[in-house]
């Protein structure tokens, strides 16, 4: 099974483009954390071969520091076509994609009873990142798809704690190439329902990502021609 790996580790890949997805530990009052069981869960999904991908798993720590040193090592170590964080909110009853991120706000201890440094996620940086992905597009996928027991939902607001912050770390890597999905508890949903979801989510995503790397492609190619 997939677990957090200590912030040193790498992670080794084929030559497949990677898409990379990452779920939480459990935290309080958490003590099951939905997001790690259905990210663990994604290999049999079958997602990755279909799509012709590398599939990389990794569970998170809940902890600040951790993921603003982990994420940035991992978007340099895998150069993943597409990230996909997921966290668990038991407020939720749907896949929930999140369309923003926020800077600033994060006073809610971590599991090692710390707050980041201001209670900001990157000294500087903009109030708020979007990512690129059509969430909306995404959710009517998944919401059109009679296969899945789970249904989707578009979100603003990611929470102001570690999905909000390892959100908005991605985003500051690549903004064309990030998602964040809350899933429910597992109350509400199995892991295989909520993993099979996440799937379908995936496969939509990395499609709008492939069409607009193709089209940026094929825009040099014609600048290059040109100058050629």
């Amino acid at each position: 099974m997939a677990s957090a790996l200590p912030a040193e580790t790498e992670i080794e890949t084929d030559e497949r483009p990677v898409i990379y997805v990452t779920g939480f530990e459990p935290f309080p009052p958490h003590a099951v954390n939905a997001s790690q069981r259905a990210v663990e869960r994604l290999r049999e999904t079958g997602i990755g071969e279909e799509l012709g991908a590398s599939l990389v798993v990794e569970v998170m720590k809940v902890e600040y520091d951790y993921v603003s040193k982990v994420i940035p090592k991992r978007w340099k170590e895998l150069r993943p076509k597409l990230v996909v964080h997921v966290g668990v909110s038991s407020q939720v009853c749907t896949l929930t994609l999140e369309q923003v991120s926020h800077n600033c706000g994060y006073n809610r201890k971590d599991n090692c009873n710390s707050v980041p440094h201001r209670e900001v996620c990157v000294q500087g940086g903009e109030d708020m990142l979007q990512s690129e992905i059509r969430m909306d597009l995404v959710t009517c996928a998944i919401n059109r798809d009679t296969n899945l027991k789970l249904s989707s939902a578009k979100s603003t607001d990611a929470g102001r704690y570690l999905c909000d912050f390892i959100y908005y770390t991605s985003l500051k890597q690549d903004k064309s190439r990030v998602a964040f999905i809350h899933v429910p508890v597992l109350e509400k949903s199995s892991a295989e329902d909520t993993a099979a979801a996440i799937g379908a989510a995936i496969k939509c995503m990395y499609r709008q990502v492939a069409e607009r790397d193709n089209k940026v492609a094929e825009g040099e190619c014609v600048v290059n021609g040109a100058q050629g």
